[in-house]
């Protein structure tokens, strides 16, 4: 007897074969993964179980849309999962970025369950059902639900309120004696990750039993836990999310780990062999492999039923929101110098503060993506481009010695570098491990980063309004909320007091921005800059010293 399980995860509300923050077709979504899913199917005589684990309401202008713009019942993408035949859903820690309310309306427009044991009422009673025992073809399979516990610093106080997240060793060892017994086959649905990365990012490099090389991806303290789990006896699978990797199996592990990158770019396919024992059955072989959604056509069924979804998104998107009177310039070329794009940012930011009847000296920004802007019309659609994800403003009372602490931290984005042999390519100044939503920029103080210095001891330099910043000064820092609650590696800023939370996402607040401020002239900020001048070597033409104008101090 064979069982078959097919897994996505981490599809951030990518079901046509779109880019919306481009505005272009793509390789990716779950109308590519739909024509897997049937293809599966259609070659199989056993039974095939289908489940996704986290991360699938929120992600994509479409995922914003029919949360807070317009809300649909059934939920799109619900009626996407129910369509395909989804067997089961665990959430993660992004479908609670609308608040738990559009989570829960979700989960009832689901046909299939939701399950997750570790997300607790604070009188200890699981929020959704913890697991679910399904026979199929006579085997009895237990699928178990856990999402990562950093839910309760990375989100808003409001969407989670009266919840409590356990931690994921202890809740999987508790329920893995309760559900052992009962089945033949136990899989876990697992929004956490990897807390260490093997140096190559392909499937064959997690098959190394090697692992002296791995690097910390900066977890936060109990985020991700998939390498500890997998070790745990008595579990047959794990399907694994949060991460966004390529896994299809793990060297060294008890359990078969498997996960399928992100957006829909591929289709874990887990092959179980079983054998009759007693009264039951017995895993005697397991297999795992990844199947590419790149070059396989959309489902025409699948983009029948959700083509009304994406046309109403595209008008959405599409609506004009200001002009630009020249190009500004994103991905790495912000990364490492002056550049319009990120003062552009701070400046939503700071008015958004200022809106609140409030003030900060000091603003945090990422620049997330290659995405830029344009000279000519604005649209909707470049504000998702610049501000991916759905974070909301964040007002934190800090110290100099937080600042430093997390100016080190940023720093680390790159590489160590020898001024005399600099590679050819710009992306090889940064570390294997680094990505571009951990590099954070700053309004408000300068500073410098030797690149020649080890990690730790790169900022040279550090000054507020033409002083030193001394470690016991504070500062109101604007700041996402997502780096607030310390994600990315950035723990230190739990350490500071929280003053205010907006109640609208960094994107409106842009949004906002440009439609008072078009048409847009940009703003060169050389508040900072880097030992060797990385800017002035690789993207001299970006720097427009013509038009520079301070807004520091």
């Amino acid at each position: 007897m064979r069982l078959t399980i097919l897994h996505t995860s981490d599809l951030h509300a990518n079901l046509h074969p779109w880019n919306y923050f481009t505005g272009s077709p793509a390789e990716h979504g779950l109308a590519k993964v739909a024509t897997l899913i049937k293809e599966v199917r259609a070659s199989s005589q056993d039974p095939v179980l289908l489940i996704d684990s986290g991360d699938t309401i929120q992600g994509s202008p479409l995922g914003t849309y029919y949360a807070q713009v317009e809300r649909a019942s059934p939920h799109p993408i619900a009626q996407a999962l129910n369509a395909l035949g989804y067997d089961a859903f665990t959430p993660g820690n992004h479908d609670f970025n609308f608040g738990l309310q559009v989570l829960q309306d979700f989960a009832a427009d689901l046909r299939c369950p939701t399950l997750c044991a570790n997300i607790l009422r604070h009188n200890g009673d699981p929020l959704f059902q913890p697991y679910v025992i399904r026979e199929v073809g006579g085997i009895r399979v237990g699928l178990l639900g856990l999402t990562t516990p950093r839910i309760d610093t990375w989100e808003r106080p409001d969407y989670i309120a009266g919840l409590r997240f356990a931690p994921l060793l202890e809740t999987t060892q508790h329920y893995l004696s309760l559900l052992r017994p009962q089945v033949d086959v136990l899989a876990l649905i697992l929004h956490s990750g990897p807390d260490r990365l093997p140096p190559l990012r392909t499937p064959e490099a997690w098959l190394s039993l090697e692992r002296s090389g791995w690097v910390s991806n900066k977890s936060l303290a109990g985020e991700n836990e998939l390498l500890a789990l997998a070790q745990l006896e008595g579990i047959d699978v794990i399907l694994s999310g949060h991460t966004h990797q390529t896994i299809a199996g793990l060297g060294g592990a008890k359990a078969l780990v498997v996960q399928p990158g992100y957006w829909g770019s591929h289709l874990s396919q887990v092959s179980l062999e079983l054998e009759r024992h007693g009264s039951g059955w017995k895993v005697v072989r397991k297999t795992a492999q990844l199947l590419a959604s790149e070059g396989i056509p959309a489902d025409p069924q699948f983009l029948a039923l959700t083509e009304p979804y994406h046309q109403a998104t595209l008008r959405y998107i599409r609506q004009p929101i200001g002009y630009a009177c020249c190009a500004y310039r994103g991905g790495l070329a912000a990364r490492l110098g002056a550049n319009p794009l990120a003062e552009l940012l701070h400046q939503a930011q700071l008015q958004a503060v200022r809106e609140a009847g409030l003030s900060a000296e000091l603003s945090l920004v990422n620049i997330c993506s290659d995405a830029g802007l344009a000279a000519g019309p604005i649209f909707l659609q470049d504000a998702y481009s610049l501000t991916v994800y759905d974070n909301t403003l964040c007002l934190l009372e800090i110290t100099g010695d937080i600042l430093r602490r997390a100016l080190e931290q940023t720093a680390g984005y790159f590489r160590q570098l020898d001024p005399k042999h600099l590679p050819a390519d710009p992306k090889a100044v940064v570390a294997p491990e680094a990505r571009g939503y951990t590099f954070d920029l700053y309004h408000g103080i300068h500073y410098c980063f030797d690149l020649t210095r080890p990690v730790g001891e790169r900022l040279v330099s550090l000054q507020f309004r033409g002083q030193p910043v001394q470690p016991e000064q504070t500062f109101r820092l604007a700041i996402n909320h997502y780096r607030a609650g310390g994600g990315g590696g950035y723990s230190m800023f739990q350490e500071a007091q929280m003053l205010w939370i907006s109640a609208e996402s960094i994107r409106d607040f842009l949004a906002r921005h440009i439609r008072t401020h078009s048409p847009l002239q940009p703003i060169y900020s050389h508040n900072w800059h880097l030992i060797p001048n990385l800017a002035e070597i690789y993207f001299p033409q970006s720097l427009n010293r013509s038009q520079e104008s301070l807004l520091v101090g």
